[in-house]
């Protein structure tokens, strides 16, 4: 069978890009007579390396689904509210793009900040980052996925690596502890990639040590499954931490003394302190007694311990205040809170820092490198409380004590490092990112002064987060209260769910309702597409071309391997559109276009995407989309390498990762901040900012030093409402477009945990719940859900399991109303959200009945 795009009615493979997730896999489809037929991948490529999970198996169902949008669709039904029919009444093209423009130009007129994007189509992201800039508008942002997800990981990746993204050494690592995570089991980033990389390194041996809640697929694969309490990881980290710092006096002082803040000097009010002439933060040399500039001082000699006279007032280095910080948690603390038994902790503390190998060392390549092959990681499970950030550094700290960060065996970054760039220092030689091909996340440092907000979803008052999308709902229906001088007029969504897929959907749709004008670009009904007042349709992506879908060099998602090759693939169509269905960022180019921003358009896109030289777009030109990703694809593959080029083959293989891109730890100067000093400024600019303007907003969690705070005060709710409800992704149906799949609701139906509320076996019987029967789950808030029981030993005894985004109530949802709907139990208010790094709350505790 030939290989290629040839439009005749033969038997062919098309080589793309899968998107049924965020991690790109390169496939290849199967094409008879103009018919995709299947999809698989191909061997050897990256970032699947031939292996294609069960969504992107399924994608020919989204693809054929006899219920897609074929037509632009517009609203005759003014009324708008959860499960209310629009009334839509078929428009052509022409009349849709009228009335887009039309609002959208009575918007930039009012205010060119009031237009809103919001999609989870990463990969059209510098298309929609140059559409808004143009406009002039802040407010891009992807909604749904800041809820949850990387709000206590981002931050702490970018501050341990330099990159928004952090990951197991699988090839290398030894011991691996994960905290709420799914890492190599289908989920999360480079799925397929590290999934295989999983399964390599289990056969070889590595320890696998999964902490959570619930039994995941992860968990029940792993060598010990350690069920804690909701919400208690940071009690667990610390006391492995006291356990390695006080108790046992074994840790990695050389990779704290080179590679971290641990040894500068901190007065009592908690603050550097700092060299009079160079303001740079000062250090004591263990030989001479005398502090010095950190730079002036031999790593080798750097104080960690101890308390000095500084002119009349007193100091010590970070690490001393840090080891005093951890003093409280002790062993039976951390299991009073956490449930895990003392001796396990104790266990798990001892067995993980004897891997660790401090001090060993390895020869890859002729370079000898630190090799520490133990690691902590974490993901959604962690990230998804109140104090999602203190939570998310606490594990990233332990991978600090063991020296592990961006060596052989450790934690990786996901982007860094790479052909012409590493991380940087700031003035106090802390680490910052240097990746030119970033962008679509801020970094924690060098700290963002707080500022009076522009973006509805507030991110200038969170000056050490990444993003704050969650918040979009606040400013959306509150831009008064925060001192926007403007309000939302128009909002443009394309894949991502809000409704659904948010948190809380009232408080959602009561946003939406504030907007005057909504278009969505969709290939499918759902929660959020019932709220728009045009419809438009949007193309499969075995319908689509976007160009560089896999790029190693800003896709976190990517999770490069060491050594690996950096490879781009591409997106292209392999089948004739749907109905009219058209790519939502060739709709975004025509109302430029057609709004006269074009010409700002291409000035911004050529930054974004570093098209430079020959490769710039010509404001005084139009392009087509085409001509775009020839000159896109050609400035980053070379100029072989264009759109023809990828046509043909799909994918372009580029230079190996060396060592020091692979493990660049060694390889730059740039430290780790340990002691989070930044954080004492950026809070009280926080309060101060807020207090003056009456707004209710938590400053407690801006601290220098890490601690862990419950998701609930105690006495917060009535003790009838005695069972967390934990949530947890499924590694065949992560995002809500997969409860349109035929396939994908059938393999759901046939495991009985999708449906179903999973209970502890023990905890049923005591409350007379047997399996198969009818539950009720209640808030002490009023939120109700109805579920079926499934009785297991595979949870722990105070929690219930409600795993994916079940129980939708979409109309042509496949699995309309099966399951239970996690996010719905969730309701908004400021005193649930991480206001440090934006995260919800999703510590949802209930009472539980029989129906």
């Amino acid at each position: 069978m030939a290989i290629g795009t040839s439009t005749a009615d033969e038997d062919t493979w098309v080589p793309s890009a899968c998107d049924m997730c965020y991690n790109a896999c390169t496939i290849r489809v199967r094409r008879v007579h103009g018919t995709a037929v299947k999809v698989e991948g191909i061997p050897g490529v990256a970032p699947n390396y031939g292996k294609v999970c069960a969504k992107g198996n399924a994608a020919l169902m989204n693809l054929y689904n006899p219920n897609r949008i074929g037509a632009p669709l517009v609203r005759t039904n003014p009324e708008k509210g959860i499960g209310v029919d629009p009334g839509w009444r078929e428009i052509s093209w022409d009349e849709a793009m009228d009335l887009l423009v039309s609002k959208l130009r009575a918007a930039r007129q009012k205010d060119p900040r009031s237009a809103v994007v919001v999609t989870f189509d990463r990969y059209s992201f510098h298309l929609a980052r140059a559409f808004t800039s143009a406009f002039g508008s802040p407010n891009l942002t992807t909604a749904s996925a800041g809820f949850f997800c990387g709000n206590g990981v981002h931050p702490v990746a970018f501050t341990l690596t330099g990159s928004n993204d952090v990951h197991p050494d699988l090839h290398l690592c030894n011991y691996l502890l994960m905290f709420g995570t799914s890492y190599g089991f289908v989920a999360q980033m480079n799925a397929m990639g590290l999934t295989h990389a999983m399964a390599e390194a289990r056969a070889r041996g590595m320890k696998l040590v999964v902490v959570d809640p619930v039994c995941s697929t992860a968990a029940s694969k792993a060598d010990e499954w350690v069920p804690l309490r909701p919400g208690t990881d940071a009690a667990f980290a610390l006391a492995l931490m006291r356990e390695w710092v006080v108790e046992r006096d074994h840790y990695d002082k050389e990779f704290l003394r080179r590679y971290t803040n641990a040894a500068y000097l901190i007065s009592e009010d908690g603050r550097y302190v700092r060299e009079p002439a160079s303001g740079k933060p000062l250090v004591v040399d263990q030989r001479t007694h005398v502090a010095m500039a950190y730079d002036a001082v031999d790593w080798q000699h750097a104080a960690l311990e101890g308390w000095v006279e500084m002119g009349g007032r007193r100091a010590r280095p970070s690490f001393d205040a840090f080891k005093e910080h951890l003093q409280p948690y002790t062993l039976q603390r951390a299991e009073e809170i956490t449930s895990i038994p003392a001796r396990t902790i104790q266990r798990i503390a001892a067995e993980m820092v004897e891997a660790a190998g401090i001090g060993r060392t390895i020869t890859l390549e002729g370079a000898t490198l630190p090799f520490r092959p133990a690691v902590a990681c974490w993901y959604r499970g962690v990230s998804g409380h109140k104090h999602s950030l203190l939570n998310g550094m606490s594990i990233g700290q332990l991978n600090v004590l063991l020296g592990n960060v961006d060596v052989p065996g450790g934690l990786l970054n996901a982007a860094a490092s790479g052909p012409s760039w590493r991380p940087q220092e700031d003035p106090d030689g802390l680490m910052i990112p240097n990746n030119p091909y970033g962008g679509h996340m801020h970094s924690p440092l060098p700290r963002r002064q707080v500022k009076p907000p522009e973006t509805l979803e507030l991110i200038e008052l969170f000056p050490v987060s990444v993003v704050a999308r969650a918040m979009l709902w606040l400013g959306l229906r509150y831009p008064e209260e925060f001192g926007l001088p403007y309000k939302a007029e128009v909002l443009i969504q394309c894949r991502t769910n809000m409704v659904a897929a948010s948190g809380d959907p009232p408080a959602i749709a009561e946003a939406l309702k504030s907007i005057p004008f909504i278009c969505s670009m969709a290939t499918h009904h759902d929660e959020t597409t019932e709220f728009a007042d045009l419809l438009l349709p949007d193309q499969h992506a075995l319908e689509r071309l976007v160009p560089l879908v896999h790029n190693p060099y800003y896709h976190y998602a990517t999770a490069a391997m060491p050594y690996e090759t950096f490879t781009f693939n591409f997106q292209q169509p392999v089948v004739k559109p749907f109905g009219q269905a058209r790519y939502w960022g060739e709709v975004l180019l025509d109302a430029a276009e057609r709004l006269g921003i074009l010409p700002d358009l291409y000035a911004t896109f050529n930054r974004a995407a570093q098209l430079e030289g020959p490769h710039q777009l010509d404001p005084t030109r139009t392009y087509t989309w085409e001509e775009i990703a020839d000159r896109w694809s050609k400035a980053l593959c070379g100029d072989e390498h264009g759109l023809n080029y990828f046509r043909q083959h799909g994918y372009y293989e580029g230079v190996r990762r060396s060592t020091a891109q692979s493990y660049p730890r060694a390889y730059h100067e740039a430290r780790i901040p340990l002691y989070l000093e930044h954080f004492i400024d950026a809070g009280e600019a926080v309060k101060a900012f807020t207090e003056e303007r009456d707004i209710p907003w938590d400053t407690s969690d801006y601290l220098p030093l890490v601690e862990w705070k419950p998701c609930y005060r105690e006495g917060e709710l009535p003790p009838e409402y005695d069972l967390w409800v934990v949530n947890q992704k499924l590694p065949f149906m992560t995002y809500t477009f997969t409860g349109e799949n035929a396939w994908l609701v059938e393999l759901a139906g046939r495991n009985t945990k999708v449906f179903t509320v999973g209970i502890n076996a023990e905890t049923a019987r005591r409350k007379g719940i047997r399996e198969g029967d009818r539950i009720v789950l209640e808030t002490a808030d009023g939120r109700r859900a109805e579920g079926v029981a499934r009785l297991t030993q595979g949870i722990h005894p105070e929690c219930l399991a409600v795993p994916g985004i079940t129980g939708r109530w979409a109309r042509n949802d496949r699995a309309r109303g099966q399951g239970v709907h996690f996010n719905s139990l969730l309701r908004f208010s400021l005193d649930r959200f991480d206001t440090v790094a934006a995260a919800l709350d999703a510590c949802v505790k209930v009472r539980v009945s029989r129906a």
